[in-house]
């Protein structure tokens, strides 16, 4: 049966239309407590049916494998407690009487909808309609990051629309060079776009015009990922973009375009073999982490902090994938993970925002005292994306370490020891914010703000401490479909 999956993309657009409709407060909440159930709940069943069946299709609209459930399962889960927290979050600031009733009607049908183009972008076997529904995304979460009108938050939108665009013409430009190359073995045909026909082809693709698309598309899709050098836009838009909106960048967004990478990678392997295009991401996910590492040590602002750390977390995932084998394990492990622990943390650093009215480190301190459930958001985060155990990031971390040193000694040299600069400089300022007493007074937050806000940090921490501890038996059989998706012949660890 197919209906979780149209479900899990439909339920974000009706609530998304719906919003424009509804006029009142509590229906506009009421209607996205609903989608934030159905998500989670329809999540959890794509992967079952793909588990069951290989795959799930609705005829040529929408089609899902092993990756694809993945990100539905980080899109669906994410995305349920990212609209509980938003529900929290934008109340508070209409109770404060920061916005109107009608621009909160909006920014939830521009949430929604950012949402469902994610969605929509995961669960396509056209590489074309992937790409469009990207497009799709980066227009809503535009309008997003300059939600507030502030000149700051207008500029980091600006920002954001310029660098995006041009990564997803240069995306355009390797998705034409893909069909290029596939029509003269598939014959001009939507089939020389689809996905699963071009995996069957791979090996009769021309293979320079392969690895020059698969350039075009690290470099295109690789801006939308934060993965430097192309990630000025990101902490910019991180910084003045909603909260909630900040979530769903580092959780979604970003590994939305990985994903996306991910699929021209599979193609380029089997075309030219694994070493082309994981040089390539190798290259990329050190520099990342080498970006990450020097501007976490200097960050003074707490959201501005955890978007570099989003840098440093999709370096290394990609640094996974691009080692293969193991590493590709430990790569979509650390995806899951990761956008659990950053989503909790800009939940944490949402509550600060509201309480203290500034985002500077120098002037938070003693949350665990002053406002707990922040800081213990924070701190929970914190050590996750550290890497401390039993949290999974620390399985994924040391699965490529030690990939990365069956490879390439020198590589997992070098990435131990940026993951010792991440590590030391991300908990010292997060110890800083948790630890201590208060430095100053903050404003209490509201009974609503505090109920929907405690919903969705306790769903992502008892994830994050569930599967840090034991895999679960589906999500393990979807791993290790995943690992045989990019090499047929290796084995999940």
């Amino acid at each position: 049966m197919e209906w979780p999956l149209i479900v899990l993309v439909a339920v974000p657009i009706l609530a998304g239309l719906g919003s424009l409709l509804l006029k009142e407060r509590r229906a506009i909440e009421a209607l996205h407590c609903v989608q934030a159930g159905a998500m989670l709940a329809s999540a959890l069943l794509v992967i079952e049916r793909v588990v069951a069946a290989d795959g799930l299709s609705v005829s040529v609209i929408l089609q899902a494998d092993a990756l694809s459930a993945w990100m539905d399962l980080i899109l669906g889960v994410v995305g349920g407690t990212g609209t509980l927290y938003a529900v929290g979050y934008m109340g508070e600031e209409m109770t404060r009487g920061h916005l109107a009733v009608q621009r909160y009607s909006q920014f939830f049908c521009l949430f929604d909808l950012y949402l469902a183009a994610m969605l929509t972008a995961v669960n396509q076997d056209n590489i074309a309609i992937m790409w469009i529904a990207i497009e799709g995304s980066t227009l809503s979460a535009a309008l997003l990051i300059g939600f507030e009108r502030s000149k700051a938050a207008l500029e980091a939108g600006w920002k954001y629309v310029i660098l995006s665009s041009v990564g997803i013409a240069l995306a355009l430009f390797g998705t034409v060079l893909i069909y290029y190359s596939s029509e003269q073995v598939l014959g001009v045909t939507g089939e020389a776009l689809r996905w699963s026909q071009l995996y069957q082809t791979a090996e009769r693709l021309n293979p320079a015009a392969i690895k020059i698309a698969f350039v075009f598309a690290l470099i295109g899709y690789g801006t939308k990922a934060g993965v430097a050098p192309m990630h000025t836009w990101l902490p910019d838009a991180h910084a003045e973009a909603p909260t909630p909106v900040s979530a769903m960048l580092s959780a979604s967004m970003l590994t939305v375009a990985v994903y996306a990478i991910l699929r021209f990678k599979v193609i380029t392997d089997r075309t030219v073999g694994p070493d082309f295009a994981g040089t390539l991401v190798v290259a990329l996910g050190l520099l990342s982490l080498t970006v990450a590492g020097t501007f976490l040590l200097v960050q003074r602002d707490f959201k501005r902090l955890f978007a570099y750390s989003s840098i440093e977390h999709i370096g290394i995932a990609l640094l996974g994938f691009g080692i293969g084998g193991a590493g590709v394990f430990a790569g979509a492990w650390h995806l899951l993970n990761h956008a659990l622990a950053k989503s909790t943390a800009f939940y944490g650093a949402g509550l600060v925002l509201l309480g203290y009215q500034h985002r500077l480190l120098d002037r938070v301190s003693g949350l665990l005292v002053h406002m707990p459930l922040a800081g213990t958001a924070v701190l929970v985060a914190g050590l996750a994306l550290a890497g401390m155990p039993p949290f999974g990031l620390f399985t994924s971390e040391l699965l490529i370490a030690v990939g990365a040193y069956a490879v390439k000694p020198e590589v997992a040299g070098l990435f131990l020891l940026l993951l010792a600069l991440a590590f030391a400089t991300l908990l010292y300022q997060v110890f800083r914010m948790a630890l201590g007493g208060p430095i100053e007074p903050g404003s209490p937050l509201g009974k609503h703000c505090r109920l929907f806000a405690s919903a969705a940090v306790a769903l992502n921490v008892g994830a994050l401490g569930m599967i840090g501890l034991h895999v679960p038996p589906r999500l393990t059989l979807l791993l290790d479909a995943i690992v045989k998706l990019f090499s047929p012949t290796t084995e999940m660890p």
